[in-house]
């Protein structure tokens, strides 16, 4: 594979990853300042255990019903992508939710913006699109 293919192809990948982080930031952010709290319940737990990308535990998807404050009921698919930096919920377990009042569909569990994973995808891209660079200029020599 040539050089310039592979600064291309690392750069666009880190660019991808710092995009996806600063959406996901921004998403928590936003919530963080005009969501709405409120407690949800685990009500089922996956595991794709076939996706082992992130280790042996899989990927997580939980389902999670909560009320909003107009006596919504809201039930939706959860899925952790950062599954061994984030916390594991159990079945039946109760949870902080923080939604969009607009979209109740829209919501993050736990009440902390400062989650790992948004934090996680933009160090990776900000690593990807230095490998770049120095692929760059190692080709330059």
């Amino acid at each position: 594979m040539s050089a310039e293919l592979q600064v291309f192809m690392w750069f666009i990948l880190g660019a991808a990853c710092l995009l996806s982080g600063n959406i996901l930031r921004n998403k928590h952010q936003r919530l963080a300042q005009d969501g709405k709290s409120t407690t949800g319940i685990v009500t089922s737990v996956i595991d794709d255990s076939w996706r082992k990308i992130f280790g042996d535990r899989g990927i997580y998807h939980y389902s999670i019903r909560f009320v909003t404050d107009d006596k919504r009921w809201i039930s939706k698919s959860y899925t952790t992508l950062l599954n061994d930096l984030e916390r594991h919920y159990r079945e039946g377990e109760k949870i902080d939710i923080l939604y969009n009042s607009t979209d109740p569909e829209e919501f993050i569990v736990g009440s902390s913006p400062g989650s790992l994973g948004p934090k996680v995808f933009m160090l990776i891209g900000i690593g990807f699109i230095c490998y770049s660079v120095w692929i760059l200029l190692n080709a330059v020599e």
